[in-house]
């Protein structure tokens, strides 16, 4: 719990101060929500895994979220600005390092399990899976959980 408490701590404070990488991006206009099928949402997931986890194209990656995306973390607010600002806060420092893992999609769901090191400078890396619904052709709802590495395993399973 200590880590999710400075996590979002953090997060918030982040969002105040942006790094001068991530503020060189501008924000797009939202995702307008049209129909699409199955197989066009899968590819809209994949292009919005690319661009907002792998190359951090964040301008890019927004495009596809609708302006009034829900959020169901506790420690973030809903809309399109909010999400916009916290995201790039939170990885639009180059010091924080993001690697994809595993990454599923069953319409109108996309998951996305990845490692995060190096945020706030915390020593141990942290698993987080987000998990994304589609309306149509735009991101709606969020979901995310977030576990820091701990120091001793009670398995032998590594958590990545």
């Amino acid at each position: 719990m200590r880590f999710t408490n400075t996590f979002f701590a953090a997060l918030l404070a982040s969002v105040a101060s942006v790094s001068s990488q991530a503020t060189d991006q501008p924000q797009p206009n939202p995702c307008v929500v049209h129909w699409a099928s199955p197989h066009q949402q899968e590819k809209i997931f994949e292009d919005l895994v690319e661009n907002l986890y792998r190359t951090r194209n964040f301008t890019r990656a927004y495009t596809h979220f609708a302006v009034d995306y829900i959020q169901h973390n506790p420690s973030a607010m809903d809309g399109f600005n909010a999400s916009f600002s916290a995201v790039v806060g939170l990885i639009g420092d180059p010091s924080v390092k993001v690697q994809v893992l595993r990454t599923a999609f069953s319409a109108p769901y996309g998951w996305v399990h990845s490692r995060i090191d190096g945020f706030d400078g915390a020593e141990r890396p942290s698993a987080v899976a987000d998990i994304l619904r589609f309306n149509g052709t735009c991101v709606q709802e969020h979901w995310d959980v977030i576990q820091e590495m701990p120091t001793e395993s009670v398995n032998p399973h590594p958590l990545f």
